[in-house]
């Protein structure tokens, strides 16, 4: 794996991936209540994706410098979450997102069995940047990190079985 240096514009770029996601996830849901299931496929598919690019970013982020990072573990609506943080960004990932190699070189200030259990508001609109998610998924690709590397696939089944490309056309 190759250490990414985590610079102000990397994290910011990595924040701005991570509050799509959430946005994604959000969007995906409404569009399969109310029935568009090419919608909901596409924003699910692109969700995915940015989460793992989202863990791709973080893991070169802590093999490059373990002791830029910090951790805690947290209960949120009864699951185990990891709130990493560097440089006074954070993001929330699951329990060994890393694997253990690299969670075990962050200095976590507690235990997995011992989680704050803490009130968590999942907000999905960007509030620390006015970055697009188009710049951000720019920024990570010249860093080496392309986000259409981390989708399953690049095309999923839409309705009546079209088949529609996913792929963020700007990373082509």
């Amino acid at each position: 794996m190759d250490p990414l240096e985590p610079t102000d514009d990397l994290l910011e770029s990595l924040y701005v991936v991570n509050k799509a996601a959430k946005r994604l996830a959000d969007e995906a849901t409404a569009a399969y209540e109310r029935g568009d299931v090419t919608e909901s496929n596409v924003n699910s598919a692109r969700k995915d994706a940015l989460y793992r690019t989202k863990t791709a970013v973080l893991s070169r982020i802590v093999a490059a410098d373990p002791s830029r990072v910090t951790g805690e573990y947290h209960t949120v609506h009864g699951d185990t979450w990891l709130l990493v943080t560097v440089d006074g960004w954070e993001f929330h990932q699951p329990p060994y997102a890393f694997g253990s190699d690299l969670t075990d070189a962050i200095e976590i200030s507690n235990t997995v069995d011992t989680p704050r259990d803490i009130p968590y508001v999942r907000e999905a609109t960007a509030e620390r940047s006015d970055r697009s998610l188009e710049a951000a998924l720019a920024h990570l690709a010249e860093r080496g990190v392309d986000a259409n590397d981390h989708l399953d696939r690049p095309t999923i089944s839409g309705e009546r079985d079209q088949v529609v490309d996913v792929r963020w056309a700007a990373l082509r």
